[in-house]
């Protein structure tokens, strides 16, 4: 009954895997078809098209903010900064270029994650048809650590140098504005946790092994 049970909570994760993988297959898609015909539509039409890149607001590494309080505190408090000020800078523009730089980390992270998502279904129909425990599954396991790690790495760097090339192309702005992205570490401890249980999952195929050799 539990094996049942368990076996049905599979098949709804791989059922939501699948439609996730199809919006992700779809919206990439549709993106590289957007940025393809921007310079048709712009032509025909006043539409103007949203090129978009994660900055830092303000000078220096490590961008500071004076805040005053209206107020007295109870506390003595001789000076309060906000830092490193983050956000999303938004151009309204019928540039065909500005557009495609924007949009190239926004395709690269979509076809990673629907690569993700991919291995993620392979890896769940094994288990599916009763075999997950097998060289193949393995592999796919490790495969799926290093593209969560190649995404993680490869999506900033990719950020950072269309929002540079952006902002370069910008006239000065008031206050000053950096390409903004840092690394997520949440991502790149994710791709290790991956990376772990393909060598337990590797281990237990080792033991399934040893155990019908002793049958």
């Amino acid at each position: 009954m539990s094996t049942s049970k368990n076996l049905q909570q599979v098949r709804v994760v791989k059922k939501l895997l699948d439609i996730i993988f199809g919006l992700l297959v779809f919206a990439c898609a549709g993106l590289v078809l957007w940025i393809a015909l921007s310079p048709l539509i712009f032509s025909q039409s006043e539409l103007l098209g949203t090129a978009s890149v994660p900055v830092r607001i303000g000078t220096g590494a490590d961008p500071q903010f004076e805040v005053t309080f209206t107020n007295p505190t109870k506390d003595a408090i001789n000076a309060a900064f906000v830092e490193e000020a983050e956000g999303t800078l938004r151009l309204e523009t019928s540039s065909f270029l500005l557009i495609l730089i924007a949009n190239t980390a926004k395709v690269v992270t979509g076809i990673g994650l629907a690569y993700v998502f991919y291995l993620l279904r392979a890896v769940i129909q094994p288990i599916l048809d009763g075999n997950p425990f097998t060289a193949e599954t393995t592999h796919l396991i490790k495969r799926l650590g290093h593209v969560v790690l190649l995404v993680g790495i490869l999506r900033p760097v990719v950020e950072y140098m269309a929002a540079a090339e952006i902002l370069s192309r910008l006239p000065t702005a008031v206050p000053a504005i950096n390409p903004g992205p840092t690394f997520d570490a949440e991502v790149i401890l994710l791709s290790m946790l991956i990376l772990i249980l393909a060598h337990v999952w590797s281990y237990g195929l080792d033991l399934e092994r040893d155990r019908a050799l002793t049958i």
